[in-house]
């Protein structure tokens, strides 16, 4: 019987198009978040202030960004953060960033499948059914959860189909974002007023106002985390495509982003006086059918928020099944979730895997969002610190691996992408701790992921002690000369 390390290295099928990645990168930023949590941004920052705090994490975002296009470019290999972290920190850190990294993915489908029901008992009312449980201070209702689980095994059979069958689902799904969202704002702007914006910030001091910043600022890793779902996909992408416009695709997913950010907030905050705003469980679609009193227009923010759910939805649940394949393909974690559909080229364990740990997630109910937004925070800014300090020391310690694209503006832009990406997980990180004056959930919940990591870690010791350190770097990295 031929053991797992003297097999070959797992290979996916190809067939991703350039134009899908940017469709995974801005499907998966802007998601439903615009319209589930707009009433915390007003509240926590004010009109003016969230639009600030978008902005400058946005920018941040956009650094980071071509970062990780230089990174992508030299290792296009699925698994991204795998194979980079491991080049630049060795696999210890590799794994590490790419577990928390996972957690993102995995749990935000979870985030995804809870907040589908809060759209559709919008658009239906009382659809949420009998209350079967209560978890975490919030009742869970059966139909409520049946839709969740319903959806998330749809998109899990779509992904159980290969790449190109996923990336071709989310183009759809993307076009569909993108024209209902520009019905809602030239709405909101041409029937909105500016009077509508006051209060700009949130408190009455300039301090008040500039930890009403900080406060939407904290979550801005999780809400710009998606551009990272383009390496995910890196060897899935059809032959002769130009690796050299990647930094283009990334760019464009973030700039985009943060504009369509910006005129979100700025059309649902001039559509109806705040006091009315943070009264409505779903500002954005209240305000636009309040200020045109129109239901049609506010059933076109649900459907606009549906498309984005499910873009999001669909994008991190491919972008988790690529992170753990490659997490056992490297024997960091059972190569059996390595194992590669023989018809579809997807990684079938990996997206069985990926289903199962997000329906849980799905079982804690509504008062789960805002946890799973906040350990997300926390571990998209430390695998993006992790990422961009692995480009600089990779510039050191591998100056002559070719590098089809190169971050512009030398040393000089790499260690303020660096700084930026300390600032931004450091804020991340504190915010729950300040805000809670006690040890906060999202810690526990990184916590017991980190446990669960561990033991996923040690129970594929064996494979990494059976196969040679050329041999593992072959398996991350596809470096041909690496072969035993």
């Amino acid at each position: 019987m031929t053991s797992a390390s003297e097999r070959g290295r797992e290979k996916l099928g190809r067939g991703i198009r350039l134009r899908s990645l940017f469709s995974l990168a801005f499907g998966t930023i802007i998601g439903v978040g615009w319209i589930i949590v707009m009433g915390a941004w007003l509240s926590g920052a004010g009109a003016v202030g969230a639009i600030i705090a978008f902005t400058i994490g946005g920018l941040v975002m956009l650094a980071i960004g071509l970062c990780y296009a230089e990174m992508a470019a030299a290792y296009p290999v699925t698994g991204g953060e795998v194979a980079y972290v491991f080049e630049a920190w060795g696999a210890r850190w590799s794994f590490a960033a790419a577990w928390f990294l996972g957690f993102i993915y995995i749990f935000t489908t979870s985030y995804e499948a809870i907040s589908v029901e809060w759209l559709v008992s919008a658009l239906i009312p009382d659809f949420g059914g009998p209350v079967i449980y209560t978890l975490l201070g919030q009742e869970v209702r059966l139909w409520s959860l049946a839709l969740g689980l319903a959806v998330m095994a749809a998109i899990t059979i779509i992904n159980y189909r290969g790449g190109k069958t996923a990336a071709w689902f989310q183009d759809v799904m993307t076009a569909g974002l993108i024209i209902l969202t520009a019905i809602f704002v030239v709405a909101g702007l041409a029937g909105g007023s500016v009077a509508n914006l006051e209060p700009m910030f949130a408190g009455e001091t300039p301090s008040a106002a500039l930890a009403g910043v900080a406060v939407v600022l904290a979550t801005a890793a999780f809400w710009y985390a998606g551009f990272d779902t383009i390496p995910q996909a890196m060897e899935e992408v059809e032959e002769g495509a130009k690796l050299r416009l990647l930094p283009r695709v990334i760019g464009a997913s973030i700039v985009f982003a943060l504009i369509f950010y910006c005129l979100v907030i700025l059309a649902t905050a001039m559509s109806m006086s705040r006091p009315e705003l943070l009264a409505s469980e779903l500002p954005a679609a209240a305000a636009i059918e309040a200020a045109f009193d129109s239901p049609l227009l506010g059933r076109i923010v649900l459907f606009a928020g549906l498309c984005g759910l499910i873009t999001t939805w669909n994008a991190l649940f491919f972008a988790g099944t690529r992170i753990i394949f490659a997490m056992a393909r490297a024997h960091m974690i059972p190569h059996r979730l390595a194992k590669v559909h023989d018809r579809y080229g997807s990684p079938s364990a990996a997206v069985i895997f990926v289903a199962v740990m997000g329906a849980v997630g799905t079982l804690f109910g509504r008062n789960a969002i805002l946890v799973i937004v906040g350990a997300g925070s926390i571990s998209a800014g430390l695998v993006f610190l992790v990422v961009v300090l692995g480009v600089i020391r990779l510039r050191k310690t591998k100056p002559d691996h070719p590098r089809p694209y190169r971050v512009p503006g030398g040393r000089a832009c790499l260690y303020l992408s660096a700084a930026l990406a300390l600032v931004l997980a450091g804020v991340a990180t504190w915010e729950p701790f300040r805000a809670a004056g006690r040890i906060p959930p999202e810690w526990i919940v990184l916590g017991v992921w980190a446990a669960l990591g561990f033991a996923f870690y040690r129970a594929a010791a064996p494979l990494r002690k059976a196969v040679s350190d050329e041999k593992l770097r072959w398996l991350i990295l596809s470096d041909e000369d690496s072969t035993e």
